[in-house]
């Protein structure tokens, strides 16, 4: 049985980000269909809004997850030093403090 050797660059598996080849055979084999159906998602979106705008709201938002980045939250773990006047900072990032 091979040792592992230091510095040995073959077998060094998958970059990393990179995609399986299956998983991109699929992923272009989804994608190809997909183009094929856009009148027929563009009927469907249609005709849910005109039976229940509600319901299209939420398919759209659902929909658009997919292609719309989500946002994501994020902690500022920090401290301030001194005092902060909210008003004051506001109104000199719209270019209306009065110096």
């Amino acid at each position: 049985m091979a040792k592992f050797e230091k510095g040995n660059k073959a077998g060094k598996g998958r970059p990393k980000g990179a995609e399986n080849k299956l998983t991109k055979a699929a992923r272009d084999v989804f994608i190809e269909t997909l183009e094929g159906q856009v009148d027929n998602i563009q009927d469907a979106f249609a005709q849910v809004l005109k039976d229940s705008p509600a319901r299209y709201l939420d398919l759209f938002a659902k929909y658009a997850q997919y292609f719309v980045p989500k946002k994501t939250e994020t902690d500022i773990k920090g401290e301030l030093r001194g005092s902060f006047d909210f008003d004051k900072t506001l109104k000199k990032l719209r270019g209306e403090d009065d110096k």
